[in-house]
């Protein structure tokens, strides 16, 4: 909800592995510990099944809950609803290995709906999804937390439930640079928090809104370059070990 994340030895999964959590970064940066404060509950029912010939041994399935703001085209900063990203990483053959769960997200209602004006009958209010759009590499390079394909979901009465901004043939490609953290939440179970960020992503144009794809496009200010869109993030993530410890 990517190139994002190194790990240290799956195997461990109490406080020092904390360090090497692919959402994380390498081992070199060591979590900070932080005051104690409520640890969330964390939903793993979209932890992947493993490749075959996988050992469960040397995997772990993460859940990263995060929400924070985005800003695209002609759209003033909105914030992005809760999502919640799943993901397993491990070893196969004893290389790194990754597969995709689930990217679920509550949609957030856009200010000023469809139209854009402050007060809007309610079949023209617009609410955002944002939603996973085909590809996820999790593997990180110190502070650059890999590539998300994403697209936006618009939903309003009026329009198919198909329109979307982006694609997965032509998605908002999110790549994330760790701005804060990590900082260790709880070491049982272990969980961390970190904000990221990404300011340099374009934004295409919407599809499958039917005939209202000018509209929207009109109303979002799409396409929108490069520079002119951001996404800054707050995480927690979590972690589960397959093999139940």
């Amino acid at each position: 909800m990517t190139r994002t994340f190194r790990r240290a030895a799956v195997a461990a999964l109490a406080a020092t592995a904390l360090a090497g959590t692919a959402l994380i970064g390498p081992a070199s940066a060591a979590p900070r510990h932080t005051a104690a404060q409520p640890v969330p509950a964390f939903d793993f029912a979209d932890c992947p099944a493993l490749p075959a010939g996988a050992d469960p041994a040397q995997w772990r399935c993460e859940v990263l809950m995060s929400s924070g703001t985005i800003r695209i085209g002609g759209l003033r900063e909105q914030g992005t609803g809760a999502m919640r990203l799943t993901f397993a990483e491990g070893r196969v053959d004893g290389r790194y290995a990754q597969v995709f769960g689930a990217l679920r997200a509550e949609p957030t209602p856009v200010p000023g709906g469809l139209l854009g004006v402050a007060a809007h009958h309610p079949s023209l209010r617009a609410d955002l999804r944002v939603e996973y759009a085909g590809f996820a590499d999790f593997l990180s390079d110190g502070d650059r937390m890999g590539v998300q394909h994403l697209k936006l979901r618009v939903l309003n009465g009026l329009l198919p439930d198909t329109c979307a901004i982006g694609d997965d043939s032509d998605p908002l490609v999110f790549r994330p640079v760790r701005t804060s953290g990590p900082d260790r939440v709880s070491a049982d179970p272990p969980v961390l928090r970190f904000t990221i960020e990404d300011a340099a992503f374009a934004v295409p144009a919407a599809h499958g809104c039917g005939p209202l794809d000018r509209l929207v496009d009109k109303r979002f200010g799409l396409p929108s370059p490069v520079g002119a869109n951001s996404m800054e993030l707050t995480a927690l993530v979590g972690l589960k070990s397959y093999t139940g410890s």
